[in-house]
Parts: structure tokens; sequence; C-alpha cells
């Protein structure tokens, strides 16, 4: 009874194997009797051997089967047999998908050609078409001729003209400036043509118009005398550079002074260390918490940025580091990826700044508790065990 249990097992796996492996083989005659030129018959080989060894596997578990009462060895055979057979089966569906790649890429190149070929054949209609096509002969221009005709209009280069506005009050925003801006200064009226109208630092607006003469108007304007605004040219912002990895235990005053004499003085002759120290600023320092450096970003003249940058590195006392222009990197709020702002981002669903994950904001993040991820380098599949918008993220810098 147990011996005829084993055989109808044995024969039920038997037949489901022979099943798998023809439906196996008959797609790969299918596939290979199809015309495809292209596939090498070094793979077929391949494919009928190993259709040999489990036909050989498989015949040797059929006369296994029929000996009589299975014992342990012959168990230990027939499972080993069948280990076999599924190992070269997966050998025999890898090389299946090997010439199912040779085959699309063989498609595609044909694709590819034949699109050449039309592209050719377009080429050589529009050769046929302008060579058919009448010519004319414009008449030259004398040397008298173009003298007569006099010179070209000189086109000027737009040069706007801007002004600052500011509030009285400090506690007054940018906003509330221009709208009362707005209010009390009709372009219509006083035939200004205004090119700009932007937010700045301390609550004030900067207006850029097409003349220099119609910022004198906005500086004589009685509206904006009696307003209790104030006019003042718009300062620009001097270059910035960051210097990188600073030793923190260094003071702030020894770095500038570092700056001049190891770096500038030969170079600069005419600055004194006087002008240099009233001529920079230190706009902030960024770096990871507790580490043993920095970076010093500061504002500079463009004399002494040009003179740092073509330097390279910078030395202060003992340390030799790297200087680079600094530049603000716009990163969106939405999506947490650079190079926009939210406002002008095409994702539909926010991804938390903490998590990293789609479909939440960070104020509704459930785990703030846990370590936080780049939700940028986590987008790229790259290492993310940083916040986002780290000063050190590989996708930032």
């Amino acid at each position: 009874m147990v011996k005829d249990k084993t055989l109808v097992k044995v024969n039920e796996d038997l037949a489901r194997e022979r099943k798998k492996c023809n439906f196996k083989v008959e797609e790969l005659t299918n596939f290979l009797d199809g015309g495809v030129q292209y596939t090498t018959s070094r793979r077929k080989l391949e494919i009928q051997d190993y259709m040999n060894r489990i036909d050989c596997c498989l015949n040797a578990i059929c006369a296994i089967a029929t000996e009589g009462k299975l014992n342990t060895d012959q168990k230990i055979r027939i499972h080993n047999l069948c280990r076999k057979v599924g190992s070269e089966t997966s050998h025999i569906a890898v090389l299946y998908q090997a010439l199912g790649q040779n085959t699309r890429q063989a498609y595609t190149a044909l694709d590819a050609v034949e699109d050449k070929n039309n592209l050719s054949q377009k080429l050589e209609d529009l050769k046929c078409i302008i060579s058919e096509a009448p010519k004319t002969h414009p008449g030259t221009s004398t040397f008298a001729d173009i003298l007569k005709k006099g010179p070209l209009p000189h086109i000027q280069p737009n040069h706007s003209s801007s002004i600052a506005i500011y509030p009285s009050d400090r506690n007054k925003s940018s906003e509330d400036t221009k709208s009362l801006v707005q209010t009390i200064i009709s372009p219509n009226d006083m035939k200004l043509h205004v090119t700009g109208l932007r937010k700045t630092r301390n609550g004030g607006v900067i207006i850029s118009t097409d003349t220099k003469e119609d910022i004198e108007k906005l500086k004589q304007s009685k509206q904006l005398e009696t307003s209790g605004l104030t006019i003042d040219e718009p300062h620009k912002r001097k270059p910035r550079v960051a210097i990188i990895g600073v030793p923190v235990k260094m003071q702030d005053s020894d770095v500038f002074n570092y700056l001049y004499h190891q770096n500038l003085a030969d170079k600069l002759q005419d600055t004194t260390q006087e002008s240099f120290m009233n001529s920079i600023k230190l706009s902030h320092k960024s770096g990871k918490r507790d580490a043993k450096t920095c970076n010093f970003i500061i504002e500079v003249p463009a004399l002494i940025r040009n003179a740092l940058i073509s330097q390279g590195r910078v030395f202060l006392n003992w340390s030799s580091c790297p200087v680079k222009d600094f530049t603000i990197v716009t990163r969106c709020y939405k999506c947490q990826q650079y190079g926009h702002a939210a406002k002008s981002c095409g994702e539909t669903d926010a991804t938390c700044g903490h998590c990293g994950e789609r479909g939440h904001v960070q104020s509704e993040c459930t785990k703030k508790a846990e370590p936080p991820k780049c939700a940028t380098c986590l987008h790229f599949n790259k290492p993310c065990n940083h916040k986002t918008g780290d000063a050190e993220c590989p996708a930032k810098v």
C-alpha cells in the first residue's frame, strides 16, 4: 500500500515536470524556428544540451521508481535528480530570456535603420526640390550705395534705474510698504515706465524704471514725502564666498587677520588692513553640529572675491581651506527637490521633509521620533541618513 502511494506520487511529480519541460521546448522551438536569424547557434546548442540532461534525469527517476519499494538511498537519489532538473530548467529559462532580449534589440536596430532610410529619402527629396527651384540673383551693392544708406541705427542697451523705498516704522512689512506705494503713486498720472516692483529687506520695496528721469519724478513726489516713507538708493549685495573647513576653535577676528596677512596683503598692496576689515562681513556659518570644522560664509568686495577665488584656497595659520563662490540653491518645500520653488512645483502630492515619504507634509509626519531621512537623496536611491536640505547634502553640494 505504501509502495503504491509512493509510486503514484512520483509519477505525478514526473508528469508535472515533463509537462513543464515540454512547454519550454515547444516555446523554444517556435521561437527558434520563427526566422530570427540573429540568435547565435551556441545558445541553441546550450539549450539542447540542457534538455538532454533533463531527459536523462527523468529517465533515471523512472528507472528508480520502478525498482520496487523505495529505500532511503533511492529517495535521496530521486530528490537530487529532481533538484538537478529544476536547476537545468532555470538555465533554460535564462537562455530563453537572453534570446528574447536579443530579438527585441534586433527589432529596435531594424526600426532605427528604417528611420534612417526614411530620413535619407526625405533629404534626397528635399535636395531635388531645392535644385529645381528657380535661382534668384539679388543685385550686389556697391560701396557707393552703402555710403548713401548711411550708418545703421545704434541700439542703446536698456539700462534700467532703481530706487529703494522704506517705511519710517520698522515694524511694517514689505507687503505693507508695497500696498501703500501702489495706493499713493499712480504711474499713469506721473507717466512712469515701471519695469519692476519687488520686496526687499527691512520692510522696503525697490521700484525699477526705464529711465533715470522717472526715478527723479519719484524722488520729487510729494505723495511719498508726506506719507512717512523714506527714499534711498538700493544697496547691492556684495559677492559672498565660502571658506570650507575652518577650525571651530579659531576666533572670527583671527580668521580675518589670517585671511588678510597670509593671503591678501601681498596681492592687494593698496588695501590696508583697516580698509579690509571694514569691507568684509561674516554672513553666517554652516556645517555639522559638534564637528571640528565649519564653513565661513563672508561678504567681500568684488576685488577681494576675485583674489580669493583665483587662489583656490586660503591659508589660515596652520590650516589650508578651499574657497569657492557661495550660491543659494532654491529648494521646493513641496517635493523637496532642488531647482524650483513650491509655487512652480508640478507635483500633485507633497513629500515630507523629515521621513522622505510622499502623501503628507512635515508638520503632519508621524515618524518624528525616528531619525530624519533626506527626501532628495531618498528619491534618487542615494544614502539619506541626514536631514533634508542639510548643508553637506550631496544633492545640494
